[in-house]
């Protein structure tokens, strides 16, 4: 088969590369081809936190994640998610199952957790009939835009993240689901080993809090990141009926939330900085248009990602690795 490839950058400091396949291939010839050029891969990953691909033919679940199977055979799972999330086989999930018409605000996987995945694939089973973007943006141009005042406080004090996690029955993911069991101990010994402390409630509810740095560097660039999910753990973020129902089931408690977050020595974080990071991440949002087949490969510590409103049967898979 006689292909060829080419690169577009969007402007040299902008996301994603675009590489697009002049034939339509099979999975197996993209794992060749991408063990073949898996310096340029990596290069271009680092240098641009996200690649978009298209002409790859993954048309099932199935397909995808044999193609993640050959690129990324150690994946695991990970564990202490903070969304429901439907899991078809060992390495892929569905993208989100939050409501249609909302918008995913840009994000870090797993930011506020002490494991992440280094890089996350997309994968485009089924587009929206309008909308439905994956959105990615750039880790380093949120925190230069950030104000220094706000870098500097989170930078000294960290965040602590509190998840009160469900039996079976109530808002968000139970722990089960978010740890994928149903036995305690393993779910206790896995937060010993990462640092979350566990509080068990009367009804079969468990309250976790984690405390992390807001800015990490990058294990191989060296960058420093805005790498953290403070503003998705600030509810008020969902809008102040959503935010004032939420606190009366919680009987007007923070702390009994199913997630919220403080700086990390327990002290509030001001709303007005909250307010300006999501206007940093608006500022920094990309949209990426998706075509059936198409692969998204996105650096979790550079690049963030998130979801536009959409109507049809989108279908858009994830593994992570």
């Amino acid at each position: 088969m006689n292909l060829t490839t080419s690169i577009a950058h969007i402007g040299e400091d902008k996301l994603p590369v675009f590489l697009k396949f002049e034939e339509q291939i099979s999975t197996d010839f993209f794992a060749d081809w991408y063990h073949e050029n898996r310096e340029l891969m990596d290069s271009t990953l680092l240098r641009n936190g996200a690649i978009h691909i298209r002409g790859i033919n993954i048309d099932s679940i199935n397909a995808f994640s044999g193609l993640m199977k050959r690129l990324h055979p150690a994946s695991s799972s990970f564990l202490d998610g903070n969304s429901s999330r439907s899991k078809h086989t060992s390495n892929v999930y569905n993208a989100s199952e939050y409501d249609a018409g909302s918008v995913i605000r840009l994000h870090t996987e797993f930011s506020y957790s002490n494991l992440w995945p280094a890089h996350i694939f997309f994968c485009c089973i089924n587009k929206a009939d309008t909308g439905g973007e994956t959105t990615v943006g750039d880790c380093k141009k949120v925190l230069a835009l950030l104000s220094p005042a706000i870098v500097e406080e989170f930078e000294a004090k960290g965040i602590t993240y509190i998840r009160n996690l469900h039996g079976g029955s109530g808002l968000g993911p139970s722990w089960q689901e978010a740890f994928e069991t149903t036995d305690r101990q393993f779910m206790e010994s896995y937060c010993n080993e990462n640092g979350i402390t566990v509080k068990w409630q009367p009804d079969g509810a468990v309250r976790l809090e984690q405390t992390r740095p807001a800015i990490r560097k990058h294990p191989v660039t060296g960058d420093r990141l805005w790498f953290n999910q403070v503003d998705q753990f600030y509810p008020v973020i969902y809008g102040e009926e959503v935010f004032e129902t939420l606190m009366f089931l919680a009987n007007n408690d923070p702390n009994g939330l199913p997630m919220y977050a403080r700086y990390g020595d327990g002290s509030e974080i001001q709303k007005e900085y909250i307010d300006e990071i999501i206007r940093v991440m608006d500022e920094a949002t990309v949209p990426v248009p998706w075509e059936n087949g198409d692969l998204l490969m996105v650096d979790n510590m550079l690049s963030l990602h998130g979801r536009l409103p959409f109507t049809g049967d989108r279908k858009i898979l994830v593994s992570m690795a």
